[in-house]
């Protein structure tokens, strides 16, 4: 029999949990936590609070920690969750941001961060096809993250309940859902086309980062999981969410977790109960010096996202870009430095100028794959997936065992549909990461190490 924990047991259970996960749980919520790891131990291979205790002072593979985050976290949402946040992003932050881009880039890219089961991403590209009449000219993503794979499949499925519509807009299910069987609803096919969903561990892995899409971001949802997280975790995330932001761009968290403190580096906007947060445009021109010498012009931050339809962006006229104020210009040189700039416009989600740098690094080395892999990021974030899956294969014509080229082919195969395809590229990946030790780095992966990136892989192939 199993007995509970006394209070110093519970004491060294949540150190355990805040240093392993990330996780807090104050004298206040030991008997959640408790409840969570009885729950947990049935998946996971022990019984009763006390073994989970000792269990956990072990090592742990990430699914394994993953897994007992989804027991101590509350997987539970509803479309339209606080329609506060919601009206202000309809009537205060798209129509101005739309406003900009129509002539320019035509695209916007949202994230919700800690997605559960998907309500939340849906809502957020049901608010901008609200926002947009003319949709099919744009391209806009919706990025829905979460840690627990179980909500992430039902996510994909794009099929609710009706508990799932629970105080929500009563035009919202007649106009953006069709009856399912087994009384579902399922999510229009033009809404879901705007949404894909991935795995993110927000305590463990890297962003803002091309190769999981949370670079270049224009509005970012971050809601009631803030909350789960110690201080320090807190402070590293809010961070972290700054620069996964373009100039101007926007962070949407509950309000009770609005702190002002705690996102400080960002600019508030109040809109009646809505707390805003927006990071200030920081005045930055980044020129590639090539022979002969390139001149890549500042345009506002373009969007990395998939395409929501074939049409393509116009450019930016020349006209309008002549009229930008001065701005501080950064020459580099060509050859690797080109490379680099490429990176920082990329990351930046200037993509055309991150094209142009790519196309001076590959000239200054066709040799270098990594040259030719950026650029099929960037054909990827462009909606160019024809062209990315070329340069995809030049890469891999240069270096066969580049690991990131078969993990990044292996998503666009799926996003075309071909699943074969796909899971052969994620095996090779699977099969070149294992010759490697768990905490080295793979290359050109902004420091994922290769053990992370195996997890990922499986865990996206399970999702």
């Amino acid at each position: 029999m199993d007995l509970a924990l006394d209070k110093s047991e519970l004491g060294e259970l949540s150190d355990l949990v805040a240093h392993r996960l990330g996780l807090a749980f104050g004298e206040d919520r030991w008997p959640d936590l408790e409840r969570g790891l009885r729950a947990a131990g049935a998946e996971l291979g022990f019984e009763g609070a006390n073994d989970g205790r000792r269990w956990l002072a072990g090592p742990l593979t990430a699914r394994q920690v993953e897994t007992l985050a989804s027991h101590l976290t509350v997987s539970e949402t509803y479309f339209f969750r606080e329609p506060g946040s919601f009206a202000v992003l309809e009537r205060e932050i798209l129509p101005p941001l739309v406003a900009r881009r129509a002539s320019t880039t035509r695209s916007l890219r949202l994230w919700s961060a800690g997605c559960c089961t998907g309500e939340e991403a849906y809502s957020l590209a049901i608010a901008c096809a609200r926002g947009l009449p003319d949709l099919p000219t744009w391209r806009v993503s919706v990025h829905g993250t979460d840690i627990n794979l179980k909500s992430l499949s039902k996510a994909e499925t794009g099929l609710y309940g009706e508990w799932s519509f629970r105080n929500a807009p009563e035009w919202l299910r007649a106009q953006y859902f069709s009856s399912a069987p087994g009384k579902k609803f399922s999510v229009a096919p033009f809404v879901k086309s705007l949404v894909h969903f991935s795995y993110l561990n927000l305590a463990e892995d890297r962003y803002p980062s091309l190769h999981n899409e949370t670079n270049a971001l224009d509005v970012i949802f971050f809601r009631n999981v803030l909350m789960y997280f110690t201080p320090e975790h807190q402070a590293r995330v809010a961070a972290a969410l700054h620069r996964c932001l373009v100039d101007d761009g926007v962070l949407l968290v509950a309000p009770a977790e609005a702190s002002s403190a705690l996102f400080s580096m960002f600019k508030q906007e109040r809109f009646g109960d809505v707390l805003v947060f927006r990071k200030a445009a920081l005045p930055v021109q980044v020129a590639v010096a090539s022979a002969p010498p390139t001149q890549v012009a500042r345009t506002p931050p373009a969007l990395a996202s998939r395409p929501a339809a074939t049409v393509h962006p116009k450019p930016r006229p020349a006209a309008e870009a002549a009229k930008s104020p001065a701005r501080q210009q950064v020459v580099a040189p060509p050859g690797a430095d080109a490379l680099a700039v490429a990176r920082t416009c990329a990351n930046e989600g200037r993509l055309e100028e991150a094209a142009v740098a790519c196309q001076a690094a590959i000239a200054a080395d066709r040799g270098n794959p990594a040259a030719q892999y950026l650029h099929a990021v960037v054909c990827r974030e462009l909606g160019q997936l024809d062209d990315a899956v070329a340069a995809l294969g030049k890469v891999l014509y240069l270096d066969q065992d580049f690991i990131l080229a078969h993990h990044t082919l292996g998503g666009l195969y799926r996003q075309l549909g071909k699943v074969r395809h796909s899971r052969r590229h994620l095996d090779i990946a699977l099969q070149l990461l294992a010759a490697h030790a768990r905490d080295e780095l793979v290359p050109e992966s902004d420091g994922m190490t290769c053990g992370r990136l195996a997890e990922s892989i499986r865990n996206q192939r399970e999702a």
